[in-house]
């Protein structure tokens, strides 16, 4: 179904030929023939992918097929935070989640026509409500977390509900969304996801002394290779690297008798290869339920960035496709509330990925999920993500927990917000502020907030309030406004 345009007699119009320069949408006079419509949206419903080995290549081409392999391998290495460090401060099994994360990316790509290349890996904003509705706390002895039915029943809620409004959306379109959500409410609540999450990576850091000083080394090297790696490559891969590297100096010291010993039994006893499991809990609770829910504006905000910033760097007209990456996001979050994985929505560090290979194709995408689906078969592996001491992760997710920050402030800068108004100070502020210092949720009968969703809340609220009278006296229009697509 194409997005671009409100069709009122529900035709079906499906992308067929692609132009290079405009990608613009072509149907052939086949099309034309009633009798040949769904063969032809059938046939053309995926893009014929040109072979294109030098310079750009575009969304609607692809590299060689090994090209695709080693270029699929790199985005998920980017993709360690999303798919590793969080699922392990979740409790949950990591060798589950990267398997699961390879298959929402691929209904993902099916459901977008394989016209979006995003990976999917887990939000940090879910981070916080998962941690508080399992009361699990991560150490390296910790073990999986055993509470995690309340989380998925939740998440299977949202994935519903996201999955309506991702429907609604593919109707009306998205500005309606951008009227409710400016650049100033968007970049508070994201802004307001990494200073509230932050407090975890410190409580990981000062459990003793020698967690703080491997903390400090595992976030140096990470802003090292950052900064001063010889390659663009090596740089999107910098949080791998320097939790190897922060792994191997914890492990030196383990060898001189300094510091707790890493625990390296569960790699001893783990076989080689086990298939992942699944983790089939479904509990139904209505207060994890409501602390859930606020989630969701998050993720409209972030996967509405993610689509522009694309459009972008790609020169394509994405924002047509706002509403099958919605859904596919709900897939994804909704694959996860019955396997027992992480919830998956597309991902930022992938962009990043996109933006320094000039390698749009869907198709390396494609390669990704799957080689993240072969790796999840390692049972090794997941042990040996299990072991990180938690100085280490400390280190990880402090950088990992500051980059979603700046994002925020990023959006704020690239929108130009005028923070000489004093109604985008306290839109911006505020929520900010008490998502910082909200570390408990707060409870209203059987209906809980934490500070993620107070800032979420807060900020939408606080734009509308503050619109002032000349705010007022366009509100009707601006509503209608935002429900035109066109």
């Amino acid at each position: 179904m194409d997005l671009s345009n409100n069709n009122q007699n529900s035709s079906i119009h499906i992308l067929s030929e692609i132009d290079a320069s405009s990608y613009e949408t072509k149907l052939s006079p086949e099309a034309d023939h009633n009798n040949n419509r769904w063969i032809y949206a059938i046939k053309h419903y995926f893009p014929h992918y040109t072979y294109q080995e030098t310079g750009t290549v575009q969304i609607e081409e692809r590299p060689s097929w090994f090209h695709c392999l080693a270029y699929g391998v790199q985005h998920v290495l980017a993709m360690f935070s999303g798919v590793i460090v969080l699922p392990l401060i979740l409790g949950f099994d990591s060798n589950t989640s990267l398997f699961f994360s390879g298959v929402s990316t691929i209904i993902f790509f099916i459901v977008t026509g394989g016209r979006v290349p995003s990976y999917l890996g887990c939000s940090g904003s879910f981070a916080s409500i998962i941690l508080t509705i399992s009361n699990y706390t991560y150490t390296p002895t910790s073990g999986m977390n055993t509470n995690i039915g309340n989380v998925q029943g939740a998440i299977f809620i949202l994935s519903l509900t996201y999955a309506a409004v991702a429907l609604f959306v593919m109707i009306f379109g998205y500005k309606w969304l951008e009227f409710f959500m400016p650049p100033i409410v968007t970049g508070a609540i994201i802004t307001s996801i990494g200073l509230h999450l932050s407090f975890l990576s410190y409580d990981e850091a000062t459990t003793t002394s020698f967690d703080t000083y491997m903390a400090v080394a595992t976030a140096g090297a990470i802003m090292l290779i950052s900064v001063y790696a010889p390659t663009n490559a090596l740089r999107r891969i910098s949080l791998l690297l320097g939790t190897i590297i922060g792994y191997f100096i914890h492990a030196m010291c383990d060898l001189k008798g300094i510091g707790p010993p890493i625990n390296y039994s569960e790699i001893v006893s783990n076989p080689w290869i086990r298939a992942p499991t699944i983790y089939f809990s479904l509990k139904f609770d209505s207060s994890s339920i409501g602390m859930v829910m606020p989630i969701l504006v998050v993720l409209l905000a972030e996967n509405l960035g993610h689509m522009k910033a694309i459009s972008s760097i790609t020169n394509r007209p994405m924002l047509k496709f706002v509403g099958r990456a919605y859904l596919g996001d709900a897939m994804g979050c909704f694959v996860a509330s019955l396997t027992g994985a992480v919830p998956f929505t597309t991902y930022a560090e992938n962009i990043g990925v996109l933006s320094v290979t000039q390698v749009f194709s869907p198709l390396v995408i494609l390669f990704a999920a799957l080689f993240a689906m072969l790796l999840g078969f390692f049972a090794k592996f997941s042990a040996i993500v299990n072991s990180i001491p938690q100085g280490v992760l400390g280190g990880v997710t402090i950088i990992l927990y500051t980059l979603i920050s700046i994002t925020g402030i990023r959006i704020w800068v690239v929108n130009k917000v005028n923070f000489n108004d004093t109604r985008n100070i306290f839109v911006g502020g505020l929520p900010v502020i008490l998502a910082t210092v909200m570390q408990k949720p707060i409870q209203v009968n059987s209906f809980q907030l934490d500070g993620i969703g107070v800032a979420t809340f807060g900020s939408i609220i606080l734009y509308q309030l503050l619109q002032g009278y000349e705010g007022l006296a366009m509100y009707k229009k601006s509503i209608q406004k935002a429900f035109n697509k066109k």
